[in-house]
């Protein structure tokens, strides 16, 4: 009789988990239909000859606002909705667990011990879980995007700038969103990579005119640039439920506004000009405060794995913050800095601490209750979960996740491991 080598480890208990949780969501996900209903339709009315940027929409009103040449990538899986989305589902999880590998990477050279290991991915679990399942539920984008964008850098600093730049390019095209990524490449150097990837998303736009000539190319893009323009009123002030962006954020405390929900927010009564001008300061100073991470002359290489992995995580969270119009799905990338600053109190658990540091801790774990699946609308109720999205909740913790990951430095890091030995 043979037996089995096979033993029931803490990683293949974990693994298995992980993969019934996938399927399951998956199956779930792609019965009740998702956002990737509106990119297929999308793709639908284009190959039959309609806009995909104009009515009528099917999926409750909602228009398509990704670029024509991803209309393309899916006019071939047009057939069946739930057997795409089912696959698309099962894609992501698969990508989100290459992008949870591709983050360790950056951290082997101080990486954590088996119980320690353990424990941080079980955290990360818990924490990454409402946003991964959102994205799922929703059948939406943002983890093959922190897949690709990851998968990009690496092979950027594995010197395949092209490659690495041809990525990036790609998905700039699909969705606007990872064009803050370009900011990184320029600072850091990756000069040809930077290129190459403003090149292929340029060039990008232009694919569909092989199938359907310039001319209503043309008019593709020009409807998709009516839909996406940052200057577009809705993209200046958000007062509703259900987005967390700075645009969400800022004004509706610094001016009267009506929400949802009849409660004032507003702690200041500036008029609307004002508090969209102090907005777009704000959103200035978030970017400027990437000098704080990089900490170096521009165009030079960062060779510390862990300082690039921070530096990388921030220029991510920054995302969902300084883009309009994003919701609940898109913090999914804000997870890499979560998993950085758990990384960064596990590590140095041991070693003596200031006041500082415990308050600091506290403070982390405190604001990490708004990430975790408490915050869910099943577990504190629907009510309560509605005024956290009428407060900006989400937003707000990740403001101060800044603060926090600043003080939780690479520097700081190898001091304090340094002090444990």
């Amino acid at each position: 009789m043979l037996r089995s080598n096979f033993k029931w480890t803490s990683s293949n208990k974990l693994m298995a988990f992980f993969i019934l949780v996938s399927v399951v969501l998956s199956y779930l996900s792609a019965k009740d239909g998702g956002d990737f209903d509106v990119y297929i339709e999308a793709a639908y009315k284009l190959y039959h000859g309609m806009n995909p940027y104009l009515p009528p929409y099917a999926k409750d009103g909602m228009g398509y606002s990704y670029s024509p040449f991803f209309i393309i990538l899916l006019i071939p899986f047009t057939g069946n909705y739930f057997i795409t989305e089912f696959m698309w589902c099962l894609l992501s999880c698969f990508l989100l667990y290459r992008s949870f590998k591709l983050f360790y990477q950056y951290l082997i050279s101080e990486g954590l011990r088996p119980k320690e290991y353990k424990i941080w991915a079980w955290i990360l679990l818990v924490l990454s879980y409402q946003f991964a399942s959102n994205n799922l539920g929703m059948v939406q984008m943002t983890i093959f995007l922190l897949w690709a964008m990851l998968e990009s850098l690496k092979l950027t600093k594995n010197g395949q700038e092209v490659l690495g730049g041809l990525l990036l390019g790609a998905i700039i095209n699909i969705k606007i969103m990872p064009l803050v990524m370009l900011g990184y490449l320029f600072y850091r150097g990756y000069l040809k990579a930077f290129f190459v990837a403003i090149a292929t998303a340029i060039l990008l736009l232009f694919s569909p005119t092989i199938f359907w000539g310039f001319d209503y190319n043309l008019i593709l893009l020009t409807d998709w640039w009516k839909i996406i323009n940052p200057t577009n009123a809705e993209h200046l002030m958000e007062t509703g439920i259900g987005t967390h962006s700075m645009v969400a954020f800022l004004p509706v405390f610094l001016t009267e506004t009506v929400g949802e929900l009849p409660y004032n927010r507003n702690i200041f009564n500036l008029d609307l000009d004002t508090a969209i001008r102090i907005t777009h300061i704000a959103i200035l100073g978030l970017i400027s405060v990437s000098l704080l991470y990089f900490r170096s002359w521009p165009f030079t290489k960062e060779k510390d794995d862990i300082k690039s992995i921070w530096e990388i995580s921030y220029f991510m969270l920054l995302i969902p913050l300084i883009i309009p119009h994003q919701q609940k799905y898109a913090f999914l990338l804000v997870i890499p800095m979560v998993a950085y600053v758990l990384f960064f109190f596990i590590k140095t658990y041991s070693a003596k601490h200031t006041l500082v540091h415990k308050s600091v801790l506290v403070i982390f774990g405190v604001s990490m209750i708004v990430f975790s699946p408490i915050h869910g609308s099943d577990i504190i109720g629907w009510n309560a979960f509605k005024w956290s999205q009428h407060y900006r909740l989400i937003t707000i913790v990740t403001l101060l996740l800044i603060p926090i990951s600043l003080y939780c430095s690479p520097k700081r890091l190898r001091k304090l491991i340094q002090s444990i030995s």
